[in-house]
Order: C-alpha cells, then structure tokens, then sequence
C-alpha cells in the first residue's frame, strides 16, 4: 500500500473526483507549484485513481483491485511514467567536476515512446494515462513531439505533466493543458503534518518549515543533521565576510556547485531577516519572533544595525535574479563568487 496523500493535496484531489465525476476531466493536466509541495505524489494518486476498477467513495484508488496491484508495483501495461534517465554510477564522481551537474535532458526518442505507448489498446479498458516529471527538462524536439500528441490526444487518455518550472516549457505545451498549480499549504496543516514526521528527531517544526518557505516536504529534508549543520557553516562563512571580508574567492571554490542553488537560498532568507532588523530599529521578541534565522537572531542584530538599506535591498535584487539563473551553465560558475563579493561590500571592505 502507499502512504497517505499529503493532507495539503485534498483539495485538488477532491477537484479531481468531482471532474471526473461530472465527466469533464481534460486529457492533459499540467501540475506546478515550488518543490517541496508534492506534485509528483499527486500526479501518481491521479493516474492509479484514473486506472482503478474500485475507487473509493472519495476518488481515491482502492489499492487492492486488479489494476492497482500491479500499478504499485510499478508495472501496469496502461501506465507510462516518463522521467529523465538516471546517470550511471561510474559517472557520479567526474559529474561532481562538470559545470552542469543537473538531470539529464528528457530526448525525442524517450517522448516518442511514450507517446506511442498511449496509442496502444488498453489492456483494462480504462484507458491510458501518462505522466513526464519533471517535464520542464524536455529538450525543444521532445517538446515538439509531445506536442502532436496534445493536441490529437488518444481517446481516453490523460497525460499529466509535473514540474516546479512552467516557464521553461514552450507556451505551445502550456496552453494545451489544464493547468493546476500546487500552493504553499497553510501553516498549522503543514506544521501539523511536520510534526508527525519521525524523520523530525527532535528538530523544531516550526524552524524547520520556516527555514524551508512553508513547503513541507523541504522542511522534512533540513531535518538531516548534516544539512542543518552545511547550513550553519555557510551562514557563519557569510557573516564572516561581511564583518571582517575574508577571501570571498576562495571561500566560493570551496563549495560544491551542486549546493548553489541551497546556499542562494539560504543567502536570501539570512538577507531578509537583516532587512527586517534593518527597518525594526531595535529588536524586541517580537521581531525575532519573526526572524527566519532566529538561532542568529543576536549576531544579526548588531549587524544590520550598522548597514544601509540601498545596499541590502540592492543585494536582495540581485539574490532575485540569481535564483532565477542558477541552473544556466554560462552564469552559474560567477553567481556565488559575485554574491560573497556583494556581501564583502555590504559589510564595508574593499
């Protein structure tokens, strides 16, 4: 059996059933939202209720019936689940070298069999579904070729697309689907669940979910020791730049490439608590209270004491548009060197 579905995903679940119920469902679906939210876990709960023979009052697949079997065995002959291949293992330590450490592109041929695939009978009789995830790492041919399928669909089918990135797929993709964009849960229904999570060990949830923008999943993540403890080394390596300036240089080669896009983020929450204290005055409880990084709360607050809110609010815009271009192999070799740069600056050293 499969877990529970994420308490946050009911809703759009719930949408599902009544879809399908009023017999209006799309043949195409295309699930966004931040990581850390579970669109892909959605994405499967659609296609094993789309294919089971006894649903639930509620939608939701039995589990048990002829189709959902050998479905959770990952082996029911009208599912596809589209992702990109995996590298092979030998290639793990000279990919750590490469400048683009990212997953593989999803290619034509893959979207090609995949979509043949759907236009194959069903061997149940209750038609085909498809699922891409992450689908925004379809290259421009796969693209083009999912997209003849989109737009003369085989009867029955529904093809889902998952990913945290719409923008990257090609409008003609985006405007053929039925668009569902998975949103940051409310707090005490993400706390609640956090909270249940043995994984936690003792982490604070509330911390936890904070550090991680209210997407659970991610906050479940920081609950390693060792991520929490990369966390702390970074943000005690920024704060020493920016009180004393350091050797930004060759504090940036000493990061592994694959933690950028962590170490961005992590920047910009330490940022924005700076500019919270910034514009506070002085800091009562109340404002640490609303401090992500409450652990520095007595460090930050001296700091941003002494700092010039052009200078924060320039940093924080270009923390903005650095998150957004971190994944480009052109940029991303510079984006953490400049940062370390920035905040050398900020802190007043040359």
């Amino acid at each position: 059996m499969h877990s529970p579905l994420y308490p946050w995903l009911h809703a759009e679940f719930a949408r599902f059933h009544a879809l399908r119920s009023q017999g209006r469902m799309p043949h195409a679906l295309l699930i966004s939202g931040e990581p850390g939210l579970g669109q892909g876990q959605l994405a499967m709960r659609l296609a094993q209720a789309t294919l089971c023979h006894r649903p639930l009052d509620d939608g939701q697949a039995c589990g048990q019936c002829a189709a959902c079997r050998p479905f959770l065995a990952g082996a029911h002959p009208d599912f596809s689940l589209l992702t990109p291949k995996e590298k092979d293992s030998k290639d793990d330590e000279a990919s750590k070298d490469k400048k683009d450490n990212k997953a593989k592109d999803i290619k034509v041929d893959a979207v090609r069999e995949f979509c043949a695939g759907l236009y194959l009978s069903s061997s149940f009789q209750h038609g085909k579904v498809g699922v891409i995830e992450p689908a925004d790492v379809m290259n421009a041919a796969a693209a083009n070729s999912l997209l003849k399928t989109l737009e003369e669909p085989p009867a029955g089918t529904l093809i889902i697309l998952v990913t945290s990135q719409p923008a990257r797929l090609p409008i003609t993709i985006r405007s053929r689907c039925q668009r569902w964009q998975v949103g940051i849960p409310e707090r005490v229904t993400a706390l609640a669940w956090l909270a249940r999570q043995p994984q936690l060990a003792g982490e604070d949830p509330v911390r936890l979910l904070d550090l991680a923008e209210g997407r659970p999943l991610t906050a479940l993540a920081l609950a390693e020791p060792e991520r929490l403890a990369r966390r702390g080394r970074w943000l005690e390596s920024v704060l020493h730049v920016l009180r004393a300036g350091g050797n930004p240089l060759s504090l940036a080669a000493s990061q592994d490439k694959a933690e950028w896009p962590t170490l961005l983020h992590w920047s910009r929450l330490l940022l924005v608590d700076l500019i919270r204290l910034h514009g506070a005055g002085q800091v009562d409880q109340a404002v640490k209270i609303n401090l992500v990084n409450r652990d520095y709360a007595d460090v930050l607050a001296p700091l941003a004491a002494r700092l010039h809110a052009r200078e924060l609010f320039g940093l924080y815009d270009y923390l903005l548009e650095s998150s957004r271009l971190v994944d480009h192999p052109l940029n991303r070799e510079l984006l953490i060197e400049e940062l370390l740069i920035r905040f050398q600056r900020l802190g007043g050293h040359a």
